[in-house]
């Protein structure tokens, strides 16, 4: 029995999905049970797959009654449901496929497949729309749409399969990143690569990765259980954590997305999001960004906090065909400036005569109150006092402190622990000469609060 995994989320149909039932409308589906239907078996293995996806509207049966688990889909019924689960809606011109009539259903979707990359076709002119799908075919078509990099499952062992030989030479890198993906677990001992995948079987590979979707514009800040596809634009996440993959999915098209202090703790895979922009502002982090939009040109934006949350960890691979759009790039924000902030902050302690190593930035952990701070005296016989305070409230974020000629301190305490988020602060350093207070400056400070720093900032 295949295991639910939730490491990809998909949204695999919604109420005006493609019925795959005869007789059946979706008005009546949405709200139907596993167990209206008179061959779905409780018992069987494939029980709670096909449960969740006759509850989400993937599974309608092929009567009112008949759900038909055991039956084989066909590659139209396939790609219906996979367009819609990405909220496809641009299609290509499919003249060439000389077995795709347009008085068919499945026209539309075929067109819409074949703009996406998800179908290409048995050969040059044959499609073969109405023909059961092949288990390989249905992990290819799975594995396109989920951008996964073959590369990194090149050596995923297959060895446990008897029959793995019999596995497409085409096929192969799909198989071997679904199985790598542990999307796929075979039938035991066999992969079956070349058998019909039936309604049962599509089921439970969905039930492996179905995650959370999200199809209405707005505002979310829920943590999210695995992982999350959004299909419409105007959407903002914030202060929350997906647990798997977030995918922005076609049905974004050219509108904005904004993550707003989110962690991905898989892949950022972005379908739709045009030049206004996946924006990904205040300490969005994930460890990669794919970018596969093929229809037109999608912008990511990482802000500065953001920026130097993920950029020397951070793994960036924008897709072929997604590389012709020329306005397609994912922007880090130039953190030279921080650079910069500090020498001039050098040049303002020379200009004042008071010789002293201080930061134009602190950046701290959220929650934690230690934050490492190199403050140093550098004169030969001053004593300097230094004191940090909030600007919006003048408060002291850490113990005033004194340092001695040629001493040094190399972290402070703050009064409170940080959380999310930036705060400016003055710092104020009074020198003294033998007791006498012989004069001061002021310079700004930054304390940056985020959940990860790269090494740059450590």
């Amino acid at each position: 029995m295949m295991k639910r995994k939730r490491i990809l989320a998909m949204i695999l149909a919604v109420a005006s999905c493609l019925s795959l039932a005869v007789g059946a409308s979706a008005a009546n589906t949405t709200t139907r049970k596993a167990t209206d239907f008179k061959d779905y078996d409780a018992k069987a293995w494939y029980a709670e797959a096909v449960s969740a996806a006759v509850d989400n509207g993937l599974l309608y049966g092929k009567s009112a009654t008949v759900i038909d688990p055991n039956g084989d889909m066909t590659r139209a019924e396939m790609a219906a449901i996979i367009n819609r689960s990405f909220g496809c809606y641009k299609t290509a011109d499919i003249s060439q496929y000389k077995d795709v009539s347009k008085s068919k259903w499945y026209y539309k979707d075929v067109a819409l497949a074949v703009q996406m990359g998800t179908y290409n076709g048995r050969s040059s002119s044959t499609m073969a729309p109405d023909a059961p799908i092949s288990r390989q075919e249905a992990m290819t078509v799975v594995a396109r749409a989920l951008e996964l990099d073959y590369d990194s499952f090149s050596k995923t062992d297959l060895s446990a399969f008897s029959d793995r030989s019999e596995i497409s030479n085409w096929a192969l890198p799909y198989v071997r990143a679904m199985v790598g993906a542990d999307y796929i677990h075979g039938r035991g001992k066999v992969l079956a690569p070349l058998d019909n995948i039936t309604r049962a079987e599509f089921a439970q590979i969905f039930y492996n990765i179905i995650g959370t979707y999200i199809v209405s514009k707005g505002t979310y800040d829920k943590d999210i259980k695995g992982s999350v596809l959004i299909r419409t634009d105007d959407v903002e996440l914030k202060n929350l954590t997906v647990d798997g993959d977030l995918i922005i999915g076609c049905g974004a098209a050219d509108g904005k997305i904004t993550l707003d202090n989110v962690t991905v703790k898989g892949r950022l895979l972005v379908w739709g999001g045009g030049t206004k922009a996946v924006y990904c502002n205040a300490g969005t982090n994930m460890p990669a960004v794919v970018v596969a939009r093929v229809d037109d040109a999608v912008k990511v934006i990482y802000d500065r906090d953001s920026t130097l949350a993920v950029i020397d960890t951070i793994k960036v691979r924008i897709t072929e065909r997604a590389k012709q759009h020329k306005e397609t790039e994912v922007i880090f924000y130039d953190v030279s400036g921080l650079r910069e902030a500090q020498k001039q902050l050098n040049a303002i302690v020379a200009d004042n005569q008071i010789d002293i190593t201080a930061p134009a930035h602190l950046y701290a952990l959220v929650g934690e109150s230690s934050v490492k701070a190199e403050f140093r005296n550098n004169s030969k016989g001053d004593t300097y006092k230094v004191e940090i305070r909030r600007n919006k409230d003048n408060a002291l974020i850490a113990d005033a402190f004194e340092l001695a000629a040629g001493k040094s301190i190399s972290s402070l305490t703050l009064l409170e622990a940080p959380e999310f988020g930036n705060v400016d602060c003055t710092v104020t350093i009074t020198a003294f000469r033998d007791g006498k207070q012989i004069g001061s400056m002021r310079t700004e400070l930054v304390l940056h609060t985020a959940y990860l720093w790269p090494k740059e900032v450590q």
